[in-house]
């Protein structure tokens, strides 16, 4: 039923909102701007049948969300065009059909216990909030006993038909993600690597249910996108694109705003570290070690974030970076009071690597180099390849490169870290630089 409430003269939406999905406050109220009380209760019905479709297709929306489109509604419509809402049919028939909970109840549930757990950090409950709004956008909402096999299937084929950027992109201002992923049209969607990860975040949700009693099997178990190894998805760099690439006259002349376009290629080149654990850097990582100058990959700070525990390693500084000038540009930013090695970075859905990842595409074929399978992570299997065609013995190379060992267990004090040998391993990363 919809309510209205009567406040100096001027009538207002009163609308009980579900418990279940605004615990803390379920009770909307907007402004109708209406004086005659029929005209009110029209126009009250209208938009709370709205609401009702928007909670549908939107369910983890928030009341400032719904506010401000019932804001907008309301100034849309005339009072000539006010009618009484007509009686309809629940939006998704099959909750007629059961008294369990909703997906979209049980997202909450899952969200508010993880938070409160500390399960995730940022970035990470970010990904998996995007991966539950993909859920509701492209399937709705439903009991959770109703996702079975064929709605998990459905869910893939249409994550598959997904466009990069969704949220970003001008031309699809005003559409859902449903409209265009069955809109048939031409476009480029997210990567396999991509729909497996949202995947993955859902089957972990959909073990919770299970877990917690709500559902029986988890559909999402083992479903995936078929694609290749990331050794085929992402090439090696050859000789002579690192010297095009890291030509220091032309890193210069891009870095002339932005620093970090002339550390980030020489980091990633002499270190094989990932670019999001570069671009998380603070001063304070850059430490001695037995003598030796190290930078430290960690996780210390609230805005890092490491892929897997094995990613927590320290590594010895190559003489060619230490050369260039690394560590005065780290002390520079040190007597700055900037904690962080790039302070100018900014993070885009929880990753401060976005911007330095569209930029570096756009240097590389600017500088010739055109192959989509080279991409900065190239500098990650670069140093692997060269490290192996040296001789490195392939424990010490998983250990520069973060990887897990299961053959050697490694210590976690700095007296155990095998730091001269790694130094002496990344001595065979060397090449002339083309000025």
């Amino acid at each position: 039923m919809t309510y209205i409430v009567r406040r100096q003269s001027v009538y207002y939406l009163n609308l009980r909102l579900p418990k279940h999905l605004f615990p803390n406050r379920h009770t909307l109220r907007v402004c109708l701007n209406i004086r005659e009380r029929q005209a009110a209760l029209f126009l009250a019905a209208s938009l709370a049948q709205r609401v009702h479709n928007h909670l549908n297709e939107h369910p983890l929306a928030d009341l400032q969300t719904l506010r401000t489109l019932c804001s907008q509604w309301r100034d849309s419509t005339t009072p000539q065009t006010i009618q009484p809402a007509p009686r309809k049919a629940p939006a998704v028939a099959v909750k007629r059909n059961s008294d369990g909970p909703t997906l979209a109840t049980l997202s909450k549930l899952y969200i508010e216990e993880g938070k409160r757990g500390g399960t995730w950090r940022e970035v990470s409950t970010h990904e998996v909030e995007r991966s539950l709004r993909d859920l509701f956008e492209l399937m709705g909402d439903m009991p959770a006993e109703a996702f079975d096999v064929h709605q998990a299937r459905l869910l893939k084929d249409r994550l598959s038909r997904c466009p990069q950027y969704f949220g970003l992109r001008p031309e699809y201002e005003g559409k859902t993600l449903k409209q265009v992923v069955e809109s048939a049209g031409t476009y480029k969607t997210i990567t396999a690597v991509t729909v497996n990860n949202r995947l993955r975040k859902l089957s972990a949700f959909m073990n919770w249910c299970k877990s917690n009693g709500y559902v029986t099997e988890n559909p999402l178990v083992g479903l995936k996108v078929m694609t290749g190894s990331a050794k085929e998805a992402r090439l090696s760099f050859e000789q002579h694109d690192l010297i095009t690439l890291l030509n220091l006259d032309a890193l210069k002349t891009e870095a002339r705003k932005h620093p970090w376009r002339y550390w980030l290629p020489l980091l990633g080149r002499f270190t094989g570290a990932r670019l999001e654990e570069l671009c998380q850097l603070h001063v304070a990582d850059f430490i001695t070690v037995q003598g030796v100058d190290c930078i430290r990959i960690d996780d210390g700070h609230e805005s890092q974030k490491l892929k897997n525990s094995s990613s927590r390693r320290t590594l010895p500084i190559h003489p060619a970076l230490i050369q260039l000038g690394l560590l005065d540009y780290a002390n520079n930013q040190r007597t700055q009071n900037s904690d962080r090695l790039f302070p100018e970075l900014e993070p885009v859905r929880g990753k401060l690597g976005h911007a330095p990842s569209k930029w570096f595409s756009r240097y590389r074929t600017k500088m010739g180099i055109n192959d989509p399978k080279k991409t900065f992570h190239s500098f990650r299997h670069t140093m692997i390849d060269d490290l192996r065609d040296a001789g490195v013995q392939d424990s010490l190379i998983k250990r520069i490169a973060g990887h897990e060992d299961s053959a050697v267990t490694f210590g976690v004090y700095g007296s155990r870290i095998p730091i001269k040998a790694m130094a002496e391993a990344i001595q065979h990363l060397n090449f002339e630089f083309e000025n």
